[in-house]
């Protein structure tokens, strides 16, 4: 079930700015995002911090939004998926998906082919995913990816996990369940 893939970090910085030139991605937040006023890309320093674009919202708040953005959709094909980054070094760094300390509001995958999304609360998904990390790896397996950089490189991992069970891990959390608590 495990994959490795292997990239240049300066090929994965040039497609992440490429992202910001995709005229779908404003659309579809100012569309998707209710009170969205206005959509705008984030600068480098953001993109590190998980922002890709920010939303300025009626309330006067301004939101985060990271893109993942995919060239071909594998939903024809069975593989209706969604890359949550379980290692961004693995081993040494946590990766976006299960890092609480991300400076992001909303997810937003786009299938550059099908044109098909998926936009989901950060916080929810970065619940789910701390709870069913290790339960996924070994459910779906994780893909591994290696980023060659000018000092070297590193590894980062992903665990592809189905758009629908994703959604049903959300639902099942925060849908009313009765509640645990804990007694001293």
């Amino acid at each position: 079930m495990s994959a490795s893939y292997s990239f240049r970090f300066d090929e994965q910085l040039a497609m992440s700015h490429g992202i910001a030139a995709n005229p779908k991605i404003p659309a579809i937040l100012l569309a998707d995002i209710p009170g969205a006023e206005n959509v705008w890309p984030a600068s480098a320093t953001n993109d590190k911090n998980g922002t890709d674009f920010w939303v300025e919202h009626s309330s006067g708040k301004h939101l985060s939004v990271d893109c993942k953005i995919r060239n071909e959709d594998y939903a024809a094909k069975g593989k209706d998926d969604l890359a949550l980054e379980s290692w961004s070094i693995v081993g040494k760094k946590t990766g976006w998906t299960r890092d609480p300390n991300k400076r992001t509001d909303y997810v937003l995958w786009f299938w550059q082919d099908t044109h098909r999304k998926c936009l989901l609360p950060f916080s929810m998904l970065c619940s789910v995913f701390i709870d069913k990390c290790e339960e996924w790896r070994a459910k779906y397996g994780a893909s591994t990816q290696f980023t060659q950089t000018a000092y070297g490189g590193y590894e980062s991992e992903c665990i592809f996990v189905p758009r629908i069970v994703v959604w049903r891990a959300i639902y099942n959390k925060f849908s009313g369940q009765p509640v645990e608590t804990r007694t001293a």
